[in-house]
């Protein structure tokens, strides 16, 4: 009996100790969980938002220039505001598919339900579509929008023949297109995001 006694006390401070150890790694994985969640989100919104200040402003803004101005404009923003979309774009896909693998394998308290995992997974692929407009589409259109201007620029011709006239009004309207679509399938990921953290 007293040997019983003497075992309840360590058996009870064992398992405190463990509780303690068990305590510290939940909060460690909901420290990493908020903190991936946070960068995830803070890229995604940094790309929704340089494409819907595309589409809202600097499209318009564009179009009702003057061809000289338009192709001085063109020249100095589109390639910082194109490495502007890429960066957040490849930051919000890392990000994401970092915060999709830690929450499969630790399963942090504050991570979504199986079937707001789903929404997640849509989500996911959606970004995917939005990936391939901007690598595949939007990117490029830009450079050789940059590199048709600079020709012009470079055979003293503000506006360009009609030929490259008609070739930029063709590139604008494929990058206005683009980020429209990109705009709206941003907008539904981050709906089906909200939805599957929500359920």
């Amino acid at each position: 009996m007293p040997s019983s006694d003497e075992d309840t006390p360590t058996s009870h401070i064992i398992n405190s100790e463990a509780e303690k150890n068990s305590l510290g790694l939940e909060r460690m994985a909901d420290a990493v969980f908020v903190v991936l969640l946070i960068l995830h989100v803070g890229s995604i919104v940094a790309w929704m938002g340089g494409a819907t200040l595309f589409v809202s402003v600097l499209a318009p803004s564009i179009r009702k220039m003057s061809p000289a101005s338009r192709g001085e404009f063109t020249l100095s923003v589109l390639p910082s505001y194109m490495r502007f979309i890429g960066g957040s774009s490849i930051a919000a896909a890392v990000t994401g598919l970092a915060l999709y693998a830690y929450i499969i394998q630790m399963g942090p308290p504050l991570a979504p339900s199986n079937s707001g995992l789903t929404y997640i997974q849509i989500g996911a692929v959606v970004t995917l579509i939005v990936l391939l407009i901007a690598f595949g589409i939007l990117i490029p259109t830009s450079r050789k929008l940059v590199e048709l201007l600079k020709m012009s620029q470079k055979q003293a011709t503000p506006g360009g023949d009609a030929a490259t006239f008609a070739q930029v009004a063709s590139l604008q309207k494929r990058l206005g297109m683009s980020a429209r679509l990109g705009v709206f399938l941003l907008a539904l990921t981050f709906i089906l995001m909200i939805v599957g953290a929500s359920i």
